[in-house]
Order: structure tokens, then C-alpha cells, then sequence
């Protein structure tokens, strides 16, 4: 199982801290993610700062990225201020 934790807007938007979800490519978890929390968007997510194991990825290139048991995903949402 994969641990997938939400920081920023997602966290406070959709009330969700963390879920768990299966292994597998990274692009297969966002559509899992998008399942469970439906709130959630595939936008929201690839907008996101993301990190995999405390590295941060650009997602849309680390789609192809294969996710094993154990490994840990944070995303956190972009802010703007004025």
C-alpha cells in the first residue's frame, strides 16, 4: 500500500489528511485518489507541489513513475497572495 497525504487547499477543501492506496504507476494512483475523493480533481493534483518520499517530482513528467508498497506521496497545494 502506497500512503498518499494532502497539506494546503486539498487538505482544507476535501477534509482529507491521508488515504492509502494500491501500488502501481503514478498516474493509475491519481485516478485512484480521483475515485475515493471524488472532490478531488485530476487538475487539483497535477498543479500540486508534489513529492514522492520526501523528493520533489514534477508530476506530469513522473506519470510513468512506479509506485511500490511502503513508498509515501505528498501533495501540496499551490497558494497565492497579494
Amino acid at each position: 500500500m502506497i500512503t498518499v497525504k494532502f497539506f494546503g487547499l486539498l487538505n482544507v477543501d476535501n477534509n482529507i489528511k491521508h488515504l492509502t492506496v494500491d501500488n502501481g504507476k503514478l498516474k493509475d494512483v491519481i485516478e485512484e485518489i480521483i475515485a475515493k475523493c471524488p472532490t478531488i480533481t485530476k487538475k487539483q493534483l497535477l498543479s500540486s507541489v508534489m513529492f514522492i518520499n520526501k523528493k520533489q517530482v514534477a508530476s506530469k513528467r513522473s506519470l510513468s513513475t512506479i509506485l511500490k508498497d511502503g513508498d509515501e506521496i505528498a501533495f501540496i497545494s499551490p497558494t497565492s497572495g497579494g
